[in-house]
């Protein structure tokens, strides 16, 4: 299982007050196994968008990120202020399961807790969308939110 990029218990809470879903720890994890395989897919394409435009930096504009992620974005940002979420640990993790050879630019740094963030959200999101009425998440539940952005992101 993957490490956790937000501690469980602040990440409980963040999917609570975002999707209303309960979850617990070992569920957590599957889902960060998702966060880390779509973290990597989208710096995979802002890393091509970057060499396509012979860039020297990975920009934030590399980073495909649509208006839909971009609100979920805004609704992780409201959350994590409320719940004090310490953001440096987090983009130190990310930082280090970021590859490539183009160096990001300081807005994506500093935009990367969010960014991975957002996709624990985004599972969330694509879990509730699918079964509105539950509450508690199960592996197939996760399996099918794995689906879905595998589709879309």
């Amino acid at each position: 299982m993957a490490e956790m990029i937000i501690p469980y218990p602040q990440l409980q809470k963040i999917l609570e007050r975002t999707c209303e879903l309960a979850v617990i720890k070992p569920r957590a994890e599957e889902m960060m196994d998702i966060v880390e395989k779509k973290l990597a897919d989208l710096f995979e394409v802002a890393y091509e968008n970057a060499k396509a435009e012979r860039s020297e930096t990975i920009k934030l504009r590399h980073i495909p990120i649509t208006k839909g992620f971009r609100n979920s974005m805004n609704l992780f940002r409201a959350v994590i202020e409320g719940e004090g979420v310490e953001i440096e640990p987090i983009r130190k993790y990310v930082l280090k399961k970021i590859p490539g050879d183009i160096p990001l630019e300081e807005e994506v740094i500093n935009e990367l807790p969010t960014i991975a963030g957002t996709l624990f959200v985004l599972v969330g999101r694509v879990i509730k969308a699918l079964h509105p009425e539950i509450r508690n998440v199960y592996p197939e539940h996760i399996e099918e939110a794995k689906k879905v952005l595998d589709y879309t992101l």
